[in-house]
């Protein structure tokens, strides 16, 4: 029990953990990405088109090395990224940006502006 009275509460902008959570079910309705996805397509769009090893992704987003295989093996049945062994070094496993991709992530950028700047704001 609080002292708070619930009818002189003034509304607060929801929480941004709470925020990302809705945002993570808007992206899958509209998208078909997680917000796992969207990072991962995000770093790929920052590496300018430059292939990027997974160990690299893996260790950015402190995921086990099972989960990020789970994820980039979605991605790439959606046809969002491409997986490669590295020439010269076949143990290297890297990830690059298809422009189906590239696309899917800008449309999620513009949902996710429009979406957090709703519900962030007072």
């Amino acid at each position: 029990m609080t002292d708070r009275d619930p009818a002189n509460t003034t509304r607060q902008p929801p929480s941004i953990l709470w925020s990302l959570c809705l945002l993570h079910g808007e992206l899958r309705a509209a998208h078909g990405l997680s917000l796992h996805d969207c990072i991962i397509l995000g770093a790929l769009a920052e590496a300018g088109g430059l292939p990027v090893p997974v160990t690299r992704l893996t260790a950015f987003l402190q995921e086990s090395g099972t989960r990020m295989s789970a994820l980039l093996k979605s991605l790439q049945a959606a046809g969002l990224i491409d997986r490669n062994r590295r020439d010269g070094d076949r143990r290297t496993v890297e990830v690059t940006l298809t422009e189906t991709g590239r696309a899917r992530l800008a449309d999620a950028e513009k949902t996710a502006h429009v979406r957090l700047r709703r519900r962030l704001s007072p």
